[in-house]
């Protein structure tokens, strides 16, 4: 006789109670009536975690659960698992919090002057000679304050159930890095990475902060899982808004460059804080890589980068390796745009003196090097060529002749990435040498804006990026097209209230700030050094942004440089039309 098959048990659910005040100290924690509630199953604080209090191990720094103190709005105090959601709720509503509150700090101004940073300042310094240079060096001095901004964040419903001897199995409905996924939630937990299978709808590289909520999300199911011995299920729809908070965190830079009667850059000093927030979250790979852009990127002998992580009582930021990538591209690009603007030269002109890779150094012996730079031309001469960007430049000064309301404008921008050590060769004399991979592309973009209400069209985006063996052609197509329209968002969209997923969900979708027509191409080569980097498409996007500044100059071409505001929406470019030359 057969015996009855086992029903099914449903998943558990869970709620949460997080921190009301952005500074405080925790005196103490009761949770004895909510944990006799009928139908709950566990309430877990930071006392409950196995392994690390991390819950983005692999990626940077970001507690799970506050521990002594609550440190923002939204810091996790404690997970109530329960048979359902309105019973996790009730349960989470008994827990009793005693909290100490404390004054915050908020802003960049008062972290520095209280000097609360996470660490001390990472600085890059290269002092090159200046024998033999004049010293009537013309003198910039920029600054720019990037806002805090809604970070676009992949969410969606998690399962967890312990399978086998202790094991974890974690379901995903969402893309994710599930590799580095697996390591956190391994980390957490106290388990070998073996014992964690993790599946999701689509594995992604993680390069960025979009996945660090649904990394404390899955955190926290596998860590309930693993308590209670059952399947447990996270719902985003659960979940208090103030902590799937994710933010970017205010960036503030100052820049000081000369440069000579050429254009030639000469010195650059750039000093960097960055609202952290409570604590590191991806902002180290960010400091990272704006200051490894700056190493690399420039050519002038004498370069001086400093970037201090501030600590705020806000949630950690969110901005990570490609973001910090970005800003320096920005950076480079506004002021070539304003030494070409004083002088009324070439940008590219610019460019080819001033950043690495396109210097023309007649003194390159270096072969590798050499094949390098002569790749990096031929793939700029083509996108000039393929996109016909000489001949639209000479149709949109006619246009803009002929029309008085709307102008357009054209720009093309160029990013090179280094992609780290790619291989070690040794040669006959036996010496070795490390060859850096990079990844390279470029891109034209054609906006038109209208005068009279200080809208933007983006009318055509042609993108050309270096091939790499490692990827499939048409999933580089597609990274290429979604990073480029990621990228855009930090100019046209940062959303202030909304969730992340909110966000998520509206952003570019028949919005105007999509192009009319967008052309992405890969161009075949023979060098095996080349890597695909979605970064370089995600920093091609200011090509759009240099844009919007050449149609605004027709506009105001009084003034040497339009101060083009760094969220274009159409009340800050109207402004930029209509403002007064002072």
């Amino acid at each position: 006789m057969s015996k009855p098959k086992e029903k099914l048990q449903s998943p558990l659910e869970m709620a949460f109670v997080v921190s009301p005040f952005e500074s405080a100290r925790i005196c103490s924690i009761d949770f004895e009536e909510a944990a006799q509630l009928d139908g709950v199953h566990a309430v877990l604080t930071s006392a409950d975690v196995i392994g690390k209090n991390n819950a983005i191990c692999g990626l940077g720094d970001m507690p799970l659960f506050a521990e002594e103190e609550v440190e923002f709005i939204g810091n996790l105090v404690a997970v109530v698992v329960a048979e359902r959601a309105s019973i996790a709720q009730a349960a989470a509503d008994l827990v009793l919090v005693d909290y100490k509150p404390k004054p915050p700090v908020l802003e960049i101004e008062e972290a520095i002057k209280l000097r609360s940073f996470h660490s001390d300042p990472q600085e890059l310094c290269h002092e090159g000679s200046s024998e033999g240079e004049s010293d009537e060096l013309e003198e910039i001095d920029r600054s720019f304050v990037f806002s805090d901004h809604v970070c676009l964040q992949e969410l969606g419903s998690v399962e967890v159930d312990v399978v086998g001897s202790g094991g974890l199995s974690v379901s995903i409905d969402a893309s994710c890095d599930s590799l580095v996924l697996t390591n956190s939630i391994a980390s957490l937990v106290g388990l070998n990475e073996e014992q964690v299978g993790v599946t999701c709808e689509r594995r992604i590289e993680c390069i960025d902060g979009r996945f660090s909520q649904l990394f404390t999300c899955a955190g926290l199911a596998a860590l309930c899982s693993f308590k209670t011995g059952r399947l447990v299920r996270f719902r985003p729809s659960n979940a208090p808004k103030e902590m799937l908070s994710a933010r970017s965190g205010q960036v503030q830079a100052r820049i000081h460059l000369r440069h000579d009667s050429s254009g030639k850059i000469k010195s650059i000093d750039c000093k960097v804080n960055v609202d952290s927030g409570s604590s590191v979250g991806m902002s180290d790979s960010f400091r990272n890589s704006l200051i490894r852009h700056f190493d690399e990127a420039h050519s002038c002998p004498q370069v001086r980068v400093s970037c201090s992580l501030c600590k705020t009582n806000r949630p950690p930021s969110l901005i990570g390796d490609k973001d910090g990538i970005a800003l320096g591209v920005f950076i480079s690009e506004e002021l070539i745009a304003e030494i070409s603007s004083r002088m009324n030269g070439s940008i590219h002109s610019l460019r080819e003196i001033n950043f690495s890779h396109f210097m023309d150094d007649e003194n390159l012996n270096n072969n590798v090097l050499r094949s390098r730079h002569e790749l990096i031309k031929e793939a700029w001469d083509r996108l000039i060529k393929d996109s016909s960007y000489k001949k639209r430049q000479e149709e949109i000064i006619q246009f803009n002749e002929s029309t008085p309301h709307y102008k357009r404008g054209i720009a093309a921008v160029s990013v090179k990435v280094g992609e780290g050590i790619e291989s070690v060769d040794e040669d006959e004399s036996g010496s070795v040498e490390g060859s850096r991979g990079f990844s390279f592309g470029s891109a034209v973009a054609e906006v038109q804006v209208d005068s009279l209400t200080g809208e933007i069209f983006l009318i055509r985006v042609d993108a050309l990026q270096l091939s790499a063996d490692e990827l499939r052609p048409d999933l580089q197509i597609s990274e290429m097209s979604a990073s480029f329209l990621d990228g855009l968002r930090n100019y046209f969209f940062h959303g202030a209230g909304e969730t992340a997923q909110e966000l998520s969900d509206s952003l570019l979708l028949g919005s105007r700030a999509v192009p009319e027509e967008l052309r992405f191409d890969l161009m075949d080569h023979g060098e095996k050094s080349v890597r695909f980097s979605s970064s370089v498409s995600y920093c091609l996007s200011v090509s759009v942004y240099q844009a919007v500044r050449k149609a605004l100059s027709q506009y105001r071409k009084s003034l040497s440089l339009v101060d083009l505001p760094l969220i274009l929406n159409p009340e800050s470019v109207h402004t930029a039309i209509h403002d007064r030359d002072s």
